[in-house]
């Protein structure tokens, strides 16, 4: 994959799904939340994710180990939210929602950072042969 998208296509993974999450607690669809393994997102991070940062060098791999736990516990906060819903607390699944949110923003800006190191690394100039 063209490396200038890359990491665009992972944030947007994780964009619809909040986005169908988001549908569901609105009553909009009836989407099912899975864990944090078998998302797309998810899949990558458990996937090939590592090897396809290491090229990139050590920032990137900091990056990459930084996604785990918010991404973990945005999973979690989707159930919850969903499970507060079911049981009519209201108070709860807006608590949930926003810490959702919260999470969803630092997955956002460490996926960002990552495009860009690797939108740098793409600009490097190559190497000449002689």
């Amino acid at each position: 994959m063209n490396n200038n998208v890359f990491f665009i296509k992972r944030l947007n993974d994780h964009v619809q799904y909040l986005s169908k999450m988001k549908g569901r607690l609105d009553g909009l669809n009836q989407f099912e939340p899975c864990n944090c393994q078998q998302c797309a997102l998810g899949g990558w991070l458990y996937g090939e994710g590592l090897n396809e940062v290491k090229p990139y060098g050590a920032v990137m791999e900091d990056l990459f180990q930084a996604l785990f736990i918010p991404h973990e516990r945005f999973h979690e906060s989707s159930d919850e939210a969903l499970c507060c819903q079911m049981a009519g607390d209201e108070v709860g699944t807006r608590r949930a929602l926003t810490e959702m949110h919260q999470l969803s923003n630092t997955l956002v800006s460490l996926l960002l950072k990552m495009d860009h190191i690797s939108g740098k690394a793409n600009l490097l100039p190559v190497a000449e042969c002689s």
